[in-house]
Order: C-alpha cells, then structure tokens, then sequence
C-alpha cells in the first residue's frame, strides 16, 4: 500500500536551448486528469511511483518519461521537424501557432543562410513570405532593399519605401532602421549590420489583431527577430567559411569607333539645316585612326571575389546559456571603387537565480559597416555608356567622376531583462536597452579641367533609450487557458549630425577637409523625439478550440502638437480549431485546421521631429546647397526654416484600419500546410503639403489629407513529402494578390502630380479611384510617317503644334490630342499604367538524396507597368549626337529613319519639332513582370561516421550561384531593377551573378 501513495513533485519542462516550455501540457498515462506549466516551465502534480508522465507541447515531439521515487522532475523535448516554428515570439510574448489569431509567417534562418547569401537579412527573405514585397532596386554592395507589407500606403514626394517601411524589433527592441536624411543619398543600409547568421528565425506580423500591440509604429507591419541562443549539450562550436566571384553582367550593345561616325554623318545628311557647320567628328568617317571601338563599360566593369566566414560557439546548462559569434563579410562590387564589409560581433548570455526563479538575460551587439563607392557611382552605370566627348575642355566631360566616397556605420546594442516568476502564474518583466549608432561620410572629388575639388566630411549620431516594464497573468483553470499581459514603455531617440563642405582644396590627394578656410561651409543639426506608451494584451481558449485575443495600446509622442499628442491603438481577434470538433475526428488526413479572423486599428508616424511643432535653423546649407545665414545685427539667430517650418498643431497620427480573414490547414501527417488570407487595409490621414502665398514667408504646409485602400489575397503552400527511402522534396509555393487605389484628396479631390522639393516633375499623379503612384504620360499613337498625317487646326490652317510650340515634322513622336486644342502640352497627359505590382511570390524547392541536397529559390512579380527610362535616357542623348554623348546601336532598336519604316521609336533628330526623346512618352512604358531563378544550390553532407579522423561532428560542403536566371518581357536589363515608382534605375547599379563556394563545420 505504501508503494502506491502519491508523492508530490514538482518538474520543470525546457527547450533544447535549457528555454521554459511555457503551457506544456503534463499527463499521466491512463488518466484524464493533467497540468500545465507556468511562466518559467514549472508545473506540479501528484505522481505514483511507475507512472507515465506524459509531456506535449505544440512544436515539440511528445515525450514519455517514467516516475521513480525523484522529487523532482526535469524533462526536455525536442522540436518536432514537422512542425518546426511553431512556437512564435509575438508581440511581448511567446504563443502556439496553433492558437495565434492573427496573420503571422515566420521564416527559419538557418535553412535560408545554408542556401542563399547576402549582405543584409532582408534580401533573404525575398519570395519566401506571402504579402511581403521584397524588392532589390539595386545591385549595389550594401544597397537597402524596399519591403512592402500588404500594399503601398504613401502619398509623398519623399521615398515612398522609407515611408512604408516596417518596424523592426531584435530580441524584442525596436532598433533604428533608417540613417538620417542628410546622409539618405549613400544608400548605405543601416540593417546590413545585422549579421543573417546569427538570427535564429524571423517572425513577420502583418495585421491589425498581431501588431497593434506595437501600436503607432506597426502600420506598415512588424518584423520580429530573434538571435540564436545556446542549446543544452556540449558547447557547439561552428565554422561557416564560404568565398566566391561576382561576375560581369551582360553589357550592353554600344556603337563605337566607325559605327558610331556612319550613324553621325547620316543623321547629319538627313536632318542638318542649312549652314549649320559640319563638326570634325562627320569628317572622322573617312579617317581610319578614328575607326577603333572602345566600351567603355568593360574598363569600369571587373570580376570580383566575396568572402564572409562567421564562426560562434554556444551552451546551456542548469545556470542558463551563453552565445558568442563573430562575423566578416568583404564584397568587392563588380564596378571599379566600390565595396562593403561587415565586421560584427555579438554575445548573449541567460542566467537563472532564486531556484530558477530569476531569468536575467543580457545581448551585446557590436558591428560596423564600410561602404565604398565612387562620388558619381548613382550614376556610373550610366556613364559607362557615355565615352569621351571630343571637347575636352567642356566643364563636365569626364563622366566618370575622379574621386572617393565612404560611408561607415558604427552600431552598439545593449539590452538587459528580468523576469521574476512572483507566484504561479503571475511574472514581472523589466528590460533596458541602449543603441549607439554613428555614421561616417568622407566624400572627395577630384579637380580636374574647369571642375574644382569638393571634398566633404560628416558625423552622425543616433542614441536610443528604451525602458520596458510588463507584469503577465497566465493561469489555466480546467480547459481554460488565460493570458493577460499589461505593460508601459519609455523611449527616446536623439540625433545628431555635423558636415564640413570644402570646395577647390588646395588638397587634392587625400580625403580630408582642408584649406583655404574660406571656401569651408559647416553645418549641423539636432533633433529628438520621445514615445511614452501602455499597453495591455489579452488571449483566451477554451479546450484548445474557442480562440479570443484583444489587445490596446496608447502613445504619446513629442512629434505632435499638445491636442494631438495621444493615439489610441485597439485590436481584436478571434479562431476556432475546428479540428478539435467530434464532427471531424474521423477525418484521418486532417491534423489541424484553424479558421481566424481580426480587426485593428495601427498608426504611423513622419520621420520628421519636428513637422507639427516648426523646425528652427540658425543659418545652414538647405536642401538646395544655399547657405542661409540668419543674423540680426550682425548676431546670428534661429529663424522657422522657409520650406516646413510652417507650425501646423493640427496634425495627427496616420492611421490604418485592417480587416483579416484566414484559414490554417495542416494534413497527411503535417506534410502539408496550406494558409490562406484576406484582408482589407484602410489608411487614412496620409500626408500631403500645400503651397503657401510667398507673402506667409513659407513655402508650404503639411496636411492630414489623403486615404488609400489595399485589398488583397494571400496564399501558402509547403509539403513535405518522402519520394522514396532516401530522396525526399519539399516546396514552399506563395502568391500574393493586392489592389491599392486612392479613396480620397483635399481640394474636391483634385489630381496631384507628384514633385520633388525644387519642383521636379516625377511623372506621377495621385487620383481617386486610381492606385498610388500611376504614370501621368502623354499618349503616343505612333510615329508621323507623311506630312499629311499631322492634325492640321481648321479654324487656323496651322499644324499641330508640338512641346514648346515647335512645329512637328514626319519621323516625329505621334502624341494625342486629348483636348483637342492643337498642342502639345502638360493639359495632353493623361494616366498610362500603375507601377504596382498585383501579383507577388515565390517558389523554393528542397531536394535531399543520400547526403546531397539541392535548393531552388525562385521569385516572381505579375501584373505591373515599368518605364524603360534606361533606354529613353540613352535615345534622349543619343539624339543630341553633336554634343559630348554617344550614340546606340540603332541596330538592336527600332528607330524611325525612312518613310514607311514601322518603328516603335521616333528619329534622333536633335532638331525635331517637339524634342522627341521625352521623359513621359507612353511608349516606354513596358510589362514588368519577371520570374526569377534566384538561387541554385548544390550541397552535400557528412556524417560523424564519415570522418573517423577528424574532430568533426558535421561539415558541409555547398556551392550557390545567385541570380541565376530572369524571365521577362521587358527589353531592359533586369525587370527588378525599378524603384517604387516604377522607374528603371537607368544609372542604377546593375544586379550581381555570383558563384560561391563554402563549408560549414560544427565541432
């Protein structure tokens, strides 16, 4: 009878990493009757000795684990691989997928970091998560790529990506993710920093239900990242060496030498007026010294190498874990003077105190990233196509631009957090973090000719102070399970930046900053903001089937006037496990299945301090490069700046409206998933400005005047299937659909072309009832091809009359007349195309057979238009062929030259009555949808067995190519290359192909 009385014991349930299992359910084997764990992993039950404990845990294999005589129980499970991420970090708090009502995806990174590489983590991620638009707009080493959650929501004629950029959150802080304005044109991206192989997974909330617990900055979503941690076990000690080429992209076709002069002299025959003088260069035809070709694009142009090797080591035992991992990357560009390396650093450690009682966790991060570029590299792509002109004493002839420029980023990241398990069920957490990132630009141009030196030296500093406090309430009554989580937040963000410009230096040589005095220009600038929030979440089920989750959050912001200060940020959601129901459990095929829908409200902020409040300056260099010294008798002083710092207290938070319904289904065993999603996005109160009488004083006013809808629909598919003993494949097919149209302007709704500051024409319009961002192009309907096809004005007996009142002539552009008043003007423009894509997605593919493996990923863009502005630019030139440009080959396009010619594009005749070669000719607007073999793995792995001899646990060998292959109808290079607007890069930096070889050893 002794033998079978019940002895109380207390257990605690961990990860391989030595984490809690929080809401693991504990049984015993034969009885109904169960528990669960706490907040730290502990559970209690009353156990017989010869018991069956059994210990489940969704994401974990089950485990068995017989009771003895011990007090105490500790069990370990092992993730589960089919189900592998199913145990999310969502917002403040670790949840089950299988009761997670929002719209969340969640990426492991050590598959993607096997079989792809990159610079930045984003990049990686491209194609891989349905509704996330990741797209790569330049080759460049260190390029920041743009991400689109669900659909553009930017009315602005700033960068519309930085605008709809997401939050970032690593290991659970917001860190910046954006350099300051002043150093926005180095392109240089801040998140490169971040070493891809020391993220553990990737989690991305894309509704209402999932981020509003973020509140004023999850509008555009929230990407979630959370590093590796040490696991259990002897100290795992990886090497990771890999090293490859980046190769030259297809050049494009130039003409050259005597090509090139045939071309001149005929053009000069047909078109020359009368008297103009013939240049030497039409004489150079019958001169052979004059007849060699040179491309100037191969001497600008040079195969690489890259190298990135990354080495930690990780442990975990009963006093917790420990990581340490250091990382180098050095990417040479394929295009002289260009670079990017990576040095990074990063340590964590876990320990636990008052009998596990105590979690203290600390992550330090060091990095840097060095960026190298030429001072013209924007544009030196473009002028690979451009050779010498034959006046060298032209100003600006050379278009390569003699010359250095670095960017350099410097980032330190601190956290520290304490959870204190109070009572059952009942935590405390408290956390601090700190962020230093600097940022350094030297940038020095040569003199040369007629053009001075410019050399310039600036210093960045961005400070970050986050203090975060959540108390969490978790008891499970029953098949009542209870999460409430209430917390408050303070943070605040502080920057600073000073620039010293020195024009015609007496020092050429060196990037420095130096005499004469005089021609020195200093400025700098300060700014800061401050967040204070609280926040509160609340999650129920009831027997793992009825889902509920609410959650609020407030924040007041400094960005804001004293009466809109406050924004509130609400959510519910709700989900049902139908497969829980007695109705299906015959349906044997069928493992999970999960209907959800939610609703919420998120907001966005301006990256502007100070845009409500009225931005002060004491003399500086604007936007323009003019110097503004503001002095009152001779003493300088703080004026509100010309061009927005206009005081408008009336502005309030962007806010985004989001509706979500979707279906989780996982069957044959969890060797297929499928996940679909729809949902509706409402932004309203988007930015937009307003001119202001020059008597005001100001230029303009920001304005809460604009909404955008999205809509859209997202699906997923992976399997995970064994094709026969030792091949087996898995795929992740996703596609994405959106529609995004503009609901509402100022003004009657009045029409917007989109402007730059200085009052550029973007060739953009804003319009209800259309997407963000159209074309606003004139509309071509062919080339004249006789005299008697140009309208004729009855009333007057006048041709047509082209841009600025220019007569047309035949081989000229054929544009419509949309009002019919017998010119050509900026009234003829009309809405062309919508650079929105409408299908996004991707499809990756995993083959493994007896040691060897083979991954494909793929990407895929449907349904948008894009300008060939590459190749306007390049005729627009080529028409003025006297002057200091090259010509194309017209070989390879259809250019008009001879009556009857069925050409696409009009003559390069440099005296045509309407200049032709436009910037918004409908014509160039072209299908910019591609499907993208992005990267072709071949790897093989060997086992402990295999390597008798060596210290080895495991090694593997791979070899990647990346940016295999496009499919595309665009004439351009690369259909990618665009950016959000929809324009083809034309000096942007061209797409990298490389071949990588590595080997990754764990020891």
């Amino acid at each position: 009878m002794f033998a079978m009385a019940q002895t109380a014991v207390t257990g605690r349930v961990t990860d391989e990493k030595g984490a809690p299992v929080i809401g693991a359910t504990i049984k015993v084997k034969g009885k109904p009757a169960g528990t669960q764990t706490d907040l730290t992993g502990t559970f209690h039950i009353s156990l017989r000795v010869g018991d069956t404990v059994i210990c489940s845990s969704i994401g974990f294999l089950p485990k068995h684990v017989g009771y003895k005589t011990q007090s105490d129980l500790n069990i370990r499970l092992a993730e589960d691989n089919k189900t592998l991420g199913q145990v999310l970090v969502v917002g403040y708090k670790s949840q089950a997928k299988q009761e997670i009502t929002g719209s969340v995806a969640s990426i492991k990174m050590d598959k993607v970091t096997e079989t792809q590489a990159a610079e930045s983590f984003e990049s990686l991620l491209q194609g891989r998560i349905a509704g996330v638009n990741i797209q790569l707009n330049s080759g460049e080493p260190g390029a920041s790529p743009a991400i689109i959650i669900r659909g553009l929501a930017a009315v602005s004629r700033d960068d519309a990506s930085a605008l709809s950029e997401p939050l970032y959150v690593v290991d659970g802080v917001p860190i910046i993710s954006k350099t300051s304005n002043e150093f926005a044109i180095t392109s240089t991206n801040v998140l490169a920093d971040l070493n891809p192989s020391d993220i553990e997974n990737v989690v991305v909330l894309k509704d209402a239900s999932a981020a509003a617990i973020y509140g004023s900055r999850a509008a555009n979503g929230v990407i979630l990242i959370t590093t590796k941690k040490g696991k259990i076990g002897k100290p795992q000690i990886n090497f990771n060496l890999r090293t490859g080429v980046n190769f030259v992209p297809q050049l494009q076709d130039v003409a050259g030498g005597d090509k090139e002069r045939q071309q001149v002299a005929r053009l000069y025959q047909l078109y020359a007026p009368y008297g103009t003088f013939m240049p030497a260069m039409y004489t150079d035809v019958t001169n052979p010294f004059y007849h060699n070709s040179s491309d100037w694009q191969g001497y600008l142009y040079n195969t690489s190498v890259t190298q990135d090797y990354n080495t930690s080591i990780r442990g975990a035992g009963d006093f917790g874990q420990y990581s340490v991992s250091l990382g180098y990357m050095d990417y040479k560009g394929i295009l002289f003077n260009t670079g990017f390396k990576r040095y990074s650093s990063l340590a964590s450690t876990t320990f636990y105190a008052l009998n596990k009682k105590l979690i203290i966790n600390n992550t330090l991060a060091v990095a840097r990233t060095d960026q190298s570029k030429n001072p013209g590299s924007l544009n030196t792509n473009y002028s690979a196509l451009l050779p010498l002109p034959n006046n060298p004493m032209v100003a600006g002839s050379e278009v390569y631009q003699p010359g250095r420029l670095n960017n350099v980023n410097d980032r330190m990241r601190f956290s520290s957090d304490a959870t204190l398990n109070l009572v059952k069920n009942l935590s405390f957490k408290t956390s601090l973090s700190l962020e230093y990132l600097r940022l350094m630009q030297d940038s020095s141009i040569t003199s040369r000719r007629t053009l001075r030196s410019d050399n310039k030296s600036g210093v960045g500093e961005n400070r970050n102070l986050l203090v975060q406090n959540t108390l969490t309430y978790a008891p499970t009554v029953g098949k009542h399970r209870l999460s409430l989580l209430l917390g408050q937040s303070a943070e605040k963000l502080e920057s600073k930046i000073t620039i010293v410009n020195n024009v015609s230096s007496a020092q050429t040589l060196s990037q420095t900053v130096n005499w004469p005095q005089g021609n020195s220009i200093g400025t700098s600038n300060y700014t800061a903001n401050s967040l204070l929030s609280y926040f509160s979440r609340f999650d129920y089920s009831f027997d793992e089937k009825y889902l509920f989750g609410a959650s609020i959050r407030t924040d007041g912001s400094s960005k804001f006037g004293a009466a809109n200060r406050w924004g509130v940020f609400p959510s519910v959601s709700a989900g049902w496990n139908f497969n829980k129901e007695k109705i299906f459990e015959n349906w044997k095929w069928l493992n999970s299945g999960k209907i959800r829908g939610s609703y919420g409200l998120s907001g966005t902020t301006w990256n502007n301090d100070y845009l409500a409040l009225g931005i002060m300056s004491g003399g500086s260099l604007d936007r323009y490069n003019s110097l503004l010294q503001i002095s009152y008798g001779g003493i300088s002083g703080f004026t509100p700046t010309w061009y927005d710092g206009f005081k408008n207290d009336n502005l309030t938070w962007v806010k985004t409206n989001m509706g979500n319904v979707g279906m989780d289904l996982s069957m044959f065993n969890n060797k297929v998933e499928f996940i679909f999603d729809a949902y509706q996005k409402v932004t309203k109160g988007l930015l937009l400005t307003t001119a202001l009488p020059t008597t005001s004083g100001y230029n303009e006013v920001y304005r809460n005047a604009a909404d955008v809808l999205n809509r859209g629909l997202e699906f997923t598919l992976n399997t995970n299937m064994n094709l026969s003993k030792n091949l087996s494949w898995s795929t992740g097919l996703n596609f994405a659909y959106n529609k995004n149209r503009v609901t509402s302007l100022p003004d009657g709704n009045a029409d917007i072309i989109k402007t730059s500051t200085s009052g550029q024409d973007f060739g953009s319009i804003v319009r209800v009832g259309a997407p963000l961002n159209g074309f606003f192009f004139y509309q071509s309907e062919g080339i004249y091809q006789a005299e008697s096809q140009i309208p004729v004005n009855p009333k007057t007996g006048a041709k047509l009359l082209g841009l600025q009142n220019k007569t047309l002539q035949v081989g000229d552009r054929a544009f419509k007349d949309q009002n019919g008043d017998y010119k050509i003007d900026v009234s003829d423009r009309v809405y062309s195309g919508d650079p929105n894509p409408k299908w996004t997605g991707g499809w990756t593919n995993d083959f493994n057979y007896k040691g060897f493996g083979l991954n494909v990923v793929s990407t895929f863009v449907i349904g948008r238009d894009i300008v060939n502005s590459a190749l306007l630019d390049r005729l627009k030139l080529g028409k003025s062929f006297a002057g200091a440009t090259s010509l194309p080959n017209f070989d390879n396009y259809s250019i008009w030259q001879k009556s009857g010619d069925n050409a696409k594009y009009p003559t390069l005749n440099p005296w045509s009555g309407v200049s032709q070669i436009i910037n918004y000719d409908s014509s160039y607007i072209e299908d910019g949808s591609y499907f993208k073999i992005k990267s072709v793995t071949l790897s093989y792995n060997f086992t402990k067995k295999m390597m008798p001899r060596l210290p080895f646990d495991r090694m593997r060998i791979y070899c990647t190519m990346d940016n295999v292959v496009t499919f595309q109808k665009y004439s351009g290079p690369d259909a990618e290359l665009v950016n959000v607007d929809g324009f083809d890069m034309s000096g942007g930096y061209p797409m990298r192909r490389l071949m990588l070889f590595g080997v990754s050893i764990g020891l």
